[in-house]
């Protein structure tokens, strides 16, 4: 019984921030809205870092409610919406509201903080819709969700971001099982099936897999394998029939023990076999000369940590590199 009171009063207080979401985001007279107050976001940033993130949802939700300008707080809004509807995930699937509504919480505050020229509030978006397509992916498999195409309206994310997940995928040999490490790889990745679903890869996250029952229970679906089994046994299984890729940012314990070699910008559990497909860093090279995104040197990190397997990469990077290659391309 308490534990149901506890859901039902969680639920309750962030229908209470959704309440003041949209109130924030009505029309009213120019003259009931407050200064933007710098020191807000970063306020509830440090409740959040001490588990207080429920209380920093609160205090947003008031302060945006008559400061509807600041993209800063409303970034910190939806990146905590978010991160609610990953612990939903973690919690069995259970809990009120569900994952869905947290997102569709977050999109909203992140849709707000694009608007307002938050740089990173278009990277988190589209994780919130990675976030989506795990339900998806988690409700009908993996078959159906790889011809899923995000929802009308969502804003495109950096070409540069895009160019890295056809990277990775096309490193990945046709059919294979592609693993993911950060958040950014695997947002690219996705992005990079989109454009392209004739690569036919299915991408893999580790951390999901040995964490989240009814994601293991769909992806190994796919890979032909028993879902009882922990992560690793479960690559080990799929070896014998599929490529297995490891992505640079891929954490090694997930991997089986079985040879590995470099390949583009993963690692293969066979020899691989170069196709004619090459890669292409023409918009990152672009974004490193106009844009000022830190996200740009997310993704050029990206490729650096490529380049600790593989050495063939710092010749093929040199344009990238400039005067400032990573360690691994020092001679």
């Amino acid at each position: 019984m308490q534990t149901r009171s506890r859901h039902w009063w969680c639920g309750l207080r962030r229908a209470g921030a959704a309440a003041l979401v949209a109130s924030a985001l009505a029309p009213g007279p120019l003259h009931s809205q407050a200064a933007i107050d710098p020191n807000v976001a970063p306020r509830a940033a440090a409740l959040e870092r001490e588990g207080e993130r429920q209380m920093a949802i609160d205090l947003l939700g008031r302060y945006l409610a008559t400061a509807p300008d600041d993209g800063r707080a409303w970034f910190q809004l939806g990146r905590f919406y978010l991160y609610d509807a990953r612990q939903w995930h973690l919690h069995g699937h259970r809990g009120d509201p569900d994952g869905l509504l947290y997102l569709d919480f977050a999109v909203t505050a992140l849709e707000q903080s694009i608007r307002l020229s938050v740089d990173s509030g278009l990277i988190f978006r589209g994780l919130a819709e990675l976030e989506r397509s795990l339900v998806f992916v988690e409700d009908s498999g993996w078959d159906p969700a790889r011809y899923a195409r995000v929802r009308p309206g969502m804003p495109p994310l950096p070409d540069y971001l895009v160019e890295l997940g056809t990277n990775l995928l096309s490193s990945c040999p046709v059919g294979g099982v592609l693993l993911t490490g950060s958040d950014l790889e695997t947002l690219s990745v996705w992005y990079g099936s989109l454009e392209r679903p004739a690569l036919d890869v299915i991408p893999l996250r580790p951390d999901l897999y040995a964490t989240d029952s009814l994601y293991r229970l769909r992806m190994a679906e796919a890979m032909g394998v028993d879902p009882g089994l922990p992560v690793q046994r479960a690559l080990a299984a799929v070896a014998p029939q599929r490529a297995l890729c490891l992505s640079p940012g891929t954490d090694s314990a997930a991997a089986p023990a079985v040879a590995w070699a470099p390949f583009r910008l993963v690692r293969l559990n066979r020899p691989p076999v170069p196709g004619t497909e090459s890669l292409s860093l023409k918009e990152l090279l672009k974004a490193s000369r106009q844009s000022t995104s830190p996200w740009v040197l997310e993704v050029r990190g990206v490729y650096d940590d490529a380049a600790r397997h593989n050495a063939l990469l710092c010749s093929s990077l040199l344009l990238l590199y400039g005067d400032t290659p990573p360690p691994a391309c020092r001679p």
